[in-house]
């Protein structure tokens, strides 16, 4: 994730249309199971907590146990660190991914090289045969405990993998090979790009020099730096159609990486990375809390399986607990109200219209809820006659919002619809 600067930019993609291409390409995905809710904990062996929300999947980046950790020297594993998230994951019944990623410096075939993290790390393997020994040994030692494996971290970027596509096609086949041998109900997922524009041009080249045939997700990571979480719409089509070329279309898409800058309560000052790096500011209250919510519900209605928010113990601006204080910020509240909302319900694909979102939820035996919100400060919506006679509740679920008549004044945080005679 350091150093995701390279990525920033604003989205080319045009808006107009794609609303409407979201209803053909979208896929309808089942009820929202818990393990839809990720989350990325880098120093949980360091005095940071276990997460006061529920979640399903825990992915295990800069936590301090890529292979430069396991195995600092040749021979010499460490695995102290990675046993005990392991435990802690499995004693929570939280699902484990586990990013194959950074090259040790002695195994490096550019020791010196500068990379986003220690120099060395960024460089392909001199020798494969020390990644196949890598990807074994950890396969085997957390056989049954580690379901998921994601073969690289934003490899796009120089910073993080400065070796050519066609050595990182053989990492990924010899990773899928070597996992699937010691178990084979293990799924492999693709290097996480992140971006759009060369980016997307790099996995698209990727999957043709034939990473498709080693994969059984395709991860991505729907980082909008400066936008809101209504922008990662466009970026998700791009994906599904490289996903359709190279006929993986029927593959599982997990965003295996987003989170935003989310301003600090306790006086902690911004990091240079997000505060010169152009990203788009959220304040630690109402409206970080409104983008979780709709983030969560928009990357479920447009088919996306997974979603791994970064992070909830980051020192670099994305992190969910204020830095000195070590207090969760508001919008930890939120992540439970986000899985309360969704857990066990059907997203359907939301439809927008005057920069009103509205989206559908379906539970078997259970009237349906609508979530509505506004991207503007504040809005007077007239609602459509198919949600005449409703209640209105907050996004928590918990308290009543008031209504003039057929008129809701909406705003950027959700509000919940419930029909009073469905």
């Amino acid at each position: 994730m350091k150093g995701l600067a390279a990525f920033l930019g604003s989205l080319t993609l045009a808006f107009a249309g794609w609303t409407s291409a979201f209803a053909q390409h979208s896929q309808v995905l089942g009820p929202t199971p818990l393990n839809y809710f990720g989350l990325i904990m880098q120093r949980l062996d360091s005095g940071t907590p276990w997460p006061p929300f529920q979640f399903g999947s825990w992915r295990f980046w800069d936590a301090y146990v890529g292979w430069p950790d396991l195995e600092p020297r040749q021979g010499d594993w460490q695995f102290k660190r990675l046993d005990l998230y392991v435990m802690a994951a499995t004693a929570k019944g939280v699902d484990i991914i586990y990013p194959l990623g950074l090259s040790a410096p002695w195994a490096s075939a550019r020791p010196t090289e500068k990379s986003g993290y220690k120099p060395g790390y960024a460089a392909e393997p001199a020798n494969l045969e020390n990644w196949r020994r890598y990807v074994r040994t950890v396969a085997e030692r957390f056989k049954g405990k580690i379901k998921y494996y994601e073969v690289w971290n934003e490899p796009s970027d120089k910073s993080y993998f400065s070796g050519d596509p066609d050595t990182l096609v053989r990492m990924l086949k010899i990773a899928y090979e070597t996992i699937k041998s010691i178990d084979s109900s293990a799924q492999v997922i693709a290097p996480g790009v992140a971006g759009t524009g060369e980016h997307l041009a790099y996995l698209d080249d990727l999957l043709g020099r034939g990473a498709k045939n080693y994969i059984d997700i395709l991860g991505h990571h729907f980082y909008v730096p400066n936008g809101d979480p209504e922008d990662m719409g466009p970026l998700i089509l791009e994906v599904r159609k490289i996903m359709r070329k190279h006929g993986i279309e029927n593959k599982s898409l997990w965003n295996t990486e987003t989170g935003w800058w989310i301003g600090n309560a306790d006086g902690t000052p911004d990091h240079p990375m997000v505060a010169k790096g152009g990203w788009k500011k959220f304040s630690a209250g109402d409206e970080s809390n409104a983008l979780l919510v709709r983030a969560f519900v928009l990357a479920r209605s447009w088919g996306v399986d997974r979603f791994i928010w970064y992070a909830w113990d980051s020192e670099y601006g994305y992190g969910m607990r204020d830095v000195k204080s070590g207090k969760p910020k508001p919008i930890a509240q939120y992540y439970t109200y986000a899985v309360e909302l969704m857990k066990d319900w059907i997203v359907r694909p939301c439809d927008t219209q005057d920069s009103v979102w509205i989206c559908k939820l379906e539970r078997l035996g259970e009237k349906p809820k609508w979530i509505a919100w506004t991207t503007r400060e504040s809005m007077e919506w007239r609602l459509p006659p198919y949600l005449n006679d409703i209640s209105v509740k907050s996004a928590d679920g918990r308290s009543d919002e008031l209504m003039r008549g057929p008129i809701l004044t909406l705003k950027r945080m959700p509000v919940i619809l419930y029909k009073n005679n469905y």
